[in-house]
């Protein structure tokens, strides 16, 4: 057990236990959990998933707002050249872009430009988890935030995709008034005007929980094993395989973990997962029973869809 009173031995465990990195959308998922060899058998689905997440929302941004942004660069770049005329031709540009795309959708607040993937995943067990959790709350509890701050930041299992948006009610605007500053010879202005509209792009996240994830991902692992089971019979006998499946009751079990491990990193409030642990349950008794699953993967896709929506919408 952690001595709450000696916080940096919990900072660099939990410094060695977890993998905070701005991630690319192809980098491979190498998280390696007390499950690893279910959990092993997700990673590639984890991976997807986050690539499809981010490939939607690039999808969905603007050109034109994304050249109206490039622009208002280079023109703060032109006016620390020197080269004012550089600096109105490029926010010529910037202008026509953003009119373009008020034009198009005239009740737009927030033109999306650029979308990032951040990903924090601490590698550990639900007690050791439980363990610096009490640790945090006990610092925060004595007022002791500065020490509950290292403890915090690398407290989490998630991929936040990040995604900077233009505000359409100021952003064009300051646009305009920095190019009156400049026709009127006040570069200084034009200058501070541009660096503030830069500050304020809007950052909006949209967090996915990846023991959720990994859970819901390993409940179909699952139901695959159990439709493999099923069709055994009908496979030659002579055939075998390098390696040997896992049981569908391993894999609930991992998802059992997993939501485990979400629950006590803060996702979600008491009672929130009870639903799900009530479906494993009845999942693990269908599987030692032999018994038909009937409905019950469905049901348990409902359940995900209700937790998610009570964890982030």
């Amino acid at each position: 057990m952690f001595d709450r009173k000696t916080p940096a031995t919990l900072v660099s465990s939990l410094a060695l236990a977890a993998v905070l990195a701005v991630t690319p959308a192809f980098a491979q998922d190498t998280t390696q959990p007390p499950t690893s060899e279910t959990n092993s058998a997700v990673s590639e689905s984890v991976q997807d998933e986050a690539t499809t997440q981010v490939d939607e929302r690039r999808a969905a941004l603007l050109n034109d707002a994304t050249r109206a942004l490039e622009e208002t660069e280079n023109a703060l770049n032109a006016l620390d050249d020197g080269d004012t005329e550089a600096a109105v031709d490029a926010l010529a540009i910037a202008t026509g872009r953003l009119q373009s795309v008020v034009a198009r959708d005239p009740g737009l607040a927030l033109a999306p430009v650029d979308v990032q993937l951040l990903r924090r995943d601490l590698v550990s067990d639900v007690e050791t988890i439980e363990a610096a959790r009490e640790v945090i709350e006990d610092l925060v509890s004595d007022g002791r935030l500065q020490e509950a701050r290292p403890l915090m930041r690398d407290f989490a299992s998630e991929i936040v995709i990040e995604t900077s948006n233009l505000p359409l009610a100021t952003y064009p605007d300051a646009i305009l008034r920095a190019t009156a500053q400049i026709d009127a010879g006040e570069i200084d202005a034009a200058r501070q005007t541009l660096s503030t509209a830069l500050s304020t792009v809007v950052i909006t996240e949209e967090v996915i929980a990846l023991p959720v994830l990994r859970a819901q991902l390993l409940i179909d692992a699952a139901e695959e094993a159990l439709e493999g089971d099923a069709g055994a019979a009908e496979t030659d006998a002579t055939e075998t395989a390098e390696t040997e499946p896992l049981e569908p009751s391993e894999y609930v079990e991992a998802a059992r973990v997993q939501l485990q491990m979400a629950e006590a990193l803060g996702y979600g409030e008491e009672g929130d997962f009870d639903e799900l642990y009530d479906n494993l349950d009845e999942l693990d008794e269908k599987i030692d029973l032999a018994d038909d699953t009937g409905g019950i993967f469905d049901r348990i896709g409902d359940s995900f869809i209700r937790l998610k929506q009570r964890l982030f919408d």
